[in-house]
């Protein structure tokens, strides 16, 4: 019985039972102002945020940068960075960052992400859930935040991740 309520603990958190996890991290993008797909900060971030600020030989600017990504709740994980359709998008996960190309057209009109990705052996399907607000300014709309699930499957291991979409301008 234990077991099984670890097992159902496991898949229900979306964490991996094959120890492998996927867990996201920053795209380190670029400067134009993209749409983005963010998640919680998570615990397990502490070991990218540790890797990333360890370039800072100077033990004081480690900290600074340790203490800045903690103080950061979420975590921008998938992007277009302004670039065309063709380009595809990128999906960071694990300190990683991977090209993906989209398989299938967005069927939802307010998430452009919508659809599914492959690419270096990485697949993501992004999946709309309900829309949490629309940015309408003078009559236009400027954007909105949309509540999406990302399922990224690498290497047999798949991982839902429950995030938000962003596309203010």
């Amino acid at each position: 019985m234990r077991t099984i309520f670890c097992v159902v603990l496991c898949l229900l958190s979306g964490q991996s039972l094959a120890g492998g996890e996927i867990v996201p991290t920053d795209d380190p993008g670029s400067d134009c102002v993209a749409a983005t797909i963010a998640t919680r900060r998570s615990a397990a971030n502490r070991t990218y945020d540790e890797a990333y600020c360890s370039v800072n030989k100077d033990p004081t600017a480690y900290r600074t940068c340790l203490k800045n990504a903690a103080a950061n709740p979420t975590i921008a994980f998938f992007t277009d960075r302004c670039g065309d359709a063709e380009d595809g998008a990128y999906v960071s996960f694990n300190g990683q960052t991977h090209q993906v190309r989209r398989k299938s057209e967005s069927p939802h009109r307010l998430v452009r992400y919508a659809g599914t990705y492959t690419g270096e052996g990485v697949s993501v399907r992004v999946v709309p859930g309900k829309l949490i607000e629309r940015f309408v300014e003078d009559g236009e709309v400027l954007g909105v935040t949309h509540s999406v699930d990302v399922f990224i499957t690498r290497g047999g291991e798949t991982v839902k991740i429950p995030a938000i979409y962003d596309d203010r301008r």
